[in-house]
């Protein structure tokens, strides 16, 4: 490789990873905000009649609850009409715990935001040192894509094989307490999405970074092919 050619795939390689996390990010953030996946839920598991409680009642939480997780509101001090009294929905420990999932999220929003300006960011030096962006972004964007889906299929064949111990492990490894270890007969978040909920938006994600992932690959092959052999376009080695 010559060391001219060194910065346009060193430039194409952070796009393409930028890429790929703006991509994982989206596939998390999709489900988790998309009421009517939500609802859904509610309805095909009797949420509200399991928890007595109005489902007009229960969506109102939810979406207190969801524009917590996207910064809308400081705190979760949420009253609702539980089996026809009005109380404080969410219990001191379901507090504590979401605290720090919004952290996790409000990571996972600066992750996201912090790619896509370091991927404008390629795009524009590209640019400005007249690199060939497309050829590039499309082999780099192919190759690493690819390789995530090998390790994500690796990933997902051992949730898979034991989703109890994966969900353990990741709240071991994200969560330094154990707030997260909610009692259903006491607190009501974990009565509003028990573990079932988990397996259906990780099966939701998951699908989602394959339509991505398909999309990534499809188009820059598409593209590649369209301009001829990418050995033609661009010579990576010589």
């Amino acid at each position: 490789m010559k060391n001219g050619d060194d910065m346009k795939w060193i430039a194409g390689y952070v796009a393409a990873v930028c890429i790929l996390l703006i991509m994982i990010a989206q596939s998390i953030f999709i489900p988790t905000f998309f009421t009517p996946f939500i609802s859904r839920h509610y309805e095909r598991r009797d949420i509200h009649g399991s928890i007595n409680m109005e489902k007009e009642e229960l969506m109102y939480v939810t979406g207190e609850l969801l524009d917590y997780m996207r910064g809308r509101r400081e705190d979760l001090v949420v009253h609702a009409i539980v089996d026809g009294v009005e109380r404080e929905f969410f219990s001191e420990i379901e507090i504590r715990h979401m605290v720090d999932v919004l952290y996790l999220y409000d990571a996972g929003f600066l992750i996201r935001n912090i790619s896509f300006w370091m991927l404008l960011l390629m795009i524009l030096g590209m640019a400005f040192f007249k690199m060939p962006i497309l050829p590039v972004l499309a082999r780099c964007c192919r190759e690493v894509v690819v390789g995530f889906l090998i390790l994500a299929s690796i990933l997902a064949g051992v949730i898979i094989w034991d989703f109890d111990r994966a969900f353990v492990v990741f709240h071991l490894l994200f969560f330094d307490n154990d707030y997260w270890i909610l009692d259903p007969g006491v607190d009501l978040l974990i009565n509003m999405v028990p573990q079932i909920f988990f397996v259906e938006i990780s099966i939701f994600i998951g699908i989602l970074m394959l339509i991505f992932s398909a999309i990534i690959i499809l188009t820059s092959t598409l593209y590649l092919r369209s301009q001829g052999s990418s050995a033609k376009i661009v010579t990576r080695f010589r």
